[in-house]
């Protein structure tokens, strides 16, 4: 079995929770077991795996786990299941009710949002009007975790709760020097017979993962996936495991050199002290297998290459008659090393160029630093020609529409967008960053790679593709037809090379 360690699924979600969906995906197409891991409490998983399209029997959490209820089947949870006295009275509304006794607040129950006057949690207030009580409700319908609060308003236990009700786990908190609370135990109280008691989540982690190889008769391969959270657990499992470190960044920061800058915080530690610890590291790309290998010298686990963006070879291919020839887009997280600014500032000049020029981007960032986007927009004239659509979890119709997707990040480990789009007949101008472009785009064949930040270049190559029906139509299907490296089959095959035997059919 093999099990890819992570933190959460969420409504939004980054491109290293979209490349593992894929991989679920892949894996269960070409029947092959595989499961995602995820730590956190996810009141709202189900809903988000219905979301996305993933198999339920695809995904463990830490917290359905413990309490049983991976499997528990969707009951829905309305104002009237919550069996308050028939002496309060309860209030209208679309996003919270009030629940009072009279003039005093007894309750406020808040809804999930986008559905309908679906319990998401309950607020139980004293006679003061303080929060001593929360309530949080799974979206299938039952109560899963209450929170305890005192008269500071601080939260200082909370208890997690099964379907029937009992208690499965338990986090108690303790006030730190600013006054607010520090999470200091975890316990489960009785598992197989016993009290178990952890000082931290990745501690309780770590156990879940051991329980969890144990089910499945030791040996399994677990990858390391998202660095802040998984590779600790993973390195300190206790049983007898495959450990793998997936390369999901960059091994050095933005601006530092890669072959002798300063290691990333996240995964020093386990490239440094524990290269020669894992079963294997994976990396998405050759470029970065080669970097390593220069870096580490001889003293590291076997180094393999698996792409993190599986696409169908079944696609079906859409002409540039039936698209916008002239509208670009850009899809992936609004963050500074994706250089949303160079980005925009490059459009204008295509659109100086070609007037008819549009440019959707899709995808979410810090509210602020997308603000500062949208008003640089304003700055360049560019208001009702940038639209900015925010987070979609399905862009393929979005691929199917558009002449060109352009990307100006400073770097990446595969940009997952980059290869959506060329597999959807997308050509693509890019900065040759590291890592990623160069084996995905070939110039004058599928798309144009131009120097990092070399905005004026990156323009000049667009308009040259906007501007050229026959080399768009070329660009095109050279796009369909130059992905082969990342396809579903010799994807899976990539993955066969590391897989335990008994995974493999």
């Amino acid at each position: 079995m093999i099990f890819f360690v992570n933190q959460y699924l969420l409504t939004n979600n980054s491109s290293i929770e979209h490349a593992e969906m894929k991989r679920l995906k892949l894996f269960k197409q070409f029947d092959a077991p595989a499961s995602l891991v995820l730590r956190d409490y996810l009141p709202l998983l189900d809903q988000n795996l219905k979301r996305f399209g993933v198999a339920r029997d695809s995904v463990i959490d830490m917290f359905d786990f413990f309490a049983g209820a991976t499997d528990y089947p969707v009951h829905k949870c309305h104002v009237e299941d919550l069996h308050f006295s028939n002496e309060y009275q309860v209030s209208s509304g679309n996003n919270f009710r009030e629940v009072k006794n009279g003039d005093r607040l007894v309750a406020e129950v808040h809804f999930i949002g986008g559905e309908v006057a679906l319990v998401d949690h309950v607020d139980y207030f004293d006679d003061a009007g303080n929060l001593t009580l929360r309530k949080v409700y799974d979206c299938r319908g039952f109560m899963s975790k209450m929170e305890t609060f005192g008269l500071d308003g601080n939260k200082f236990y909370e208890s997690y709760h099964r379907p029937d009700g009992s208690i499965y786990l338990e986090s108690y908190y303790v006030k730190s020097v600013q006054n607010t609370p520090i999470n200091s135990r975890w316990v489960l109280p009785n598992y197989r017979g016993h009290q178990w008691c952890f000082d931290s989540q990745d501690d309780l982690f770590t156990f879940f993962l051991d329980e969890l190889n144990h089910a499945h008769g030791d040996n399994n391969v677990f990858i390391a996936d998202r660095p802040a959270i998984a590779i600790n657990p993973v390195l300190n499992m206790a049983s007898k495991v495959q450990r793998y470190l997936w390369m999901a960044i960059p091994e050095v920061n933005g601006g530092n050199d890669l072959k002798k800058g300063p290691f990333n915080a996240m995964i020093q530690n386990a490239l440094v002290n524990h290269a020669k610890d894992w079963a294997g590291i994976i990396t998405m790309t050759a470029a970065q297998k080669e970097n390593l290998e220069q870096r580490l010298g001889k003293k590291h686990a076997p180094i393999t290459v698996i792409s993190g963006s599986p696409v169908p070879t079944d696609r079906q291919h859409v002409a540039m008659d039936d698209r916008d020839r002239h509208h670009v887009i850009y899809v992936g997280r609004l963050g500074g090393d994706k250089q949303i600014d160079r980005l925009l500032r490059a459009f204008q000049q295509v659109h100086n160029r070609v007037q008819d020029a549009t440019l959707t981007i899709y995808g979410y960032g810090d509210q602020q630093e997308v603000q500062s986007y949208q008003n640089l927009q304003q700055q360049l004239g560019l208001a009702g020609v940038i639209n900015f659509a925010g987070y979609q979890p399905d862009v393929d119709l979005a691929y199917d529409q558009a002449g060109l997707l352009m990307d100006a990040s400073a770097s990446d480990v595969q940009p997952l967008a980059m290869a959506e789009a060329l597999s959807h007949g997308v050509p693509v101008v890019s900065f040759d960053y590291q890592y990623g472009p160069a084996e995905l785009v070939e110039n004058d064949v599928n798309g144009y790679l131009v120097h990092v930040n070399d905005e004026d270049k990156l323009a000049r190559q667009a308009v040259k593709i906007l501007t050229d029906s026959d080399l768009q139509d070329r660009l095109s299907a050279g796009a369909y037809d130059h992905w082969a490296d990342i396809s579903d089959d010799q994807t899976m095959a990539e993955w066969r090379t590391i897989l335990p035997a008994t995974s493999q059919k």
